[in-house]
């Protein structure tokens, strides 16, 4: 079982993290996946679509929402048609969400796409966009958070798809985006980590220091 307290000293930052379950754990690790899940009561579970209906019914009774994972890998053809589908079986299969990770170059076409279907396709659902956050310069955050409000996404997550130490400026990057946010939106950030805990807590600080409103709706994903 994962503790998240033998990596970060901060509690409030503990309760806060979440877990991305990687595509190729099997069905024997996945039971364990979710026993430990039930033990340390993380709020969200993110999985891959095969996976939701083995892990939701060990945890439909508790507080903890399972995500289905897709990566949209292409806008041509009848992508975003096939991706409502697959979204729609998850949810029937247990998700409480969609987590979507796309392009920040397809972004615009994808929302203007989702729009149309938005509110049908994810009622009392969870519609979470992914980005890469190292694709993001601080005159993008504009389009981006239009892009989000169009289609109501109920989360941001932001992935730190490498970590370049320094050359990352993953602070900068982050103050960017809490600088730009829309002090009114009810959107929770999420940030996917991988194994780099240690930027947990400069997320938090900067959360705490620049938009303390959204320290509640704050979670961290980390590689399980």
């Amino acid at each position: 079982m994962i503790d998240m307290k033998e990596f970060f000293d901060d509690e409030n930052i503990a309760r806060a993290v979440s877990w991305w379950v990687a595509s190729d754990v099997d069905g024997t690790d996945l039971a364990g996946v979710a026993e430990s899940a039930i033990e340390t009561r993380v709020p969200i579970l993110s999985v891959v679509p095969r996976d939701v209906s083995i892990i939701w019914p060990w945890v439909e009774k508790l507080n903890i929402k399972i995500y289905s994972r897709f990566e949209l890998e292409t806008m041509a053809g009848n992508a975003i048609s096939d991706l409502a589908v697959d979204i729609n079986s998850g949810f029937k299969s247990g998700a409480h969400g969609a987590q979507i990770l796309c392009k920040l170059n397809d972004l615009e076409r994808f929302a203007e796409s989702v729009s149309v279907v938005r509110n049908d396709l994810f009622f009392n659902k969870d519609l979470s966009v992914g980005l890469d956050l190292l694709e993001i310069w601080p005159l993008d955050w504009e389009s981006v958070f239009a892009a989000l409000k169009k289609i109501q996404a109920t989360s941001l997550l932001l992935i730190l798809s490498q970590d370049l130490q320094e050359k990352s400026d993953f602070t900068g990057r982050i103050y960017a985006a809490l600088n730009a946010w829309d002090t009114d939106s009810d959107m929770e950030l999420h940030v996917m980590l991988g194994t780099s805990f240690s930027r947990a807590e400069q997320v938090y600080r900067l959360v705490v220091a620049n938009r303390p409103n959204l320290v509640n709706k704050l979670k961290f994903f980390v590689s399980y």
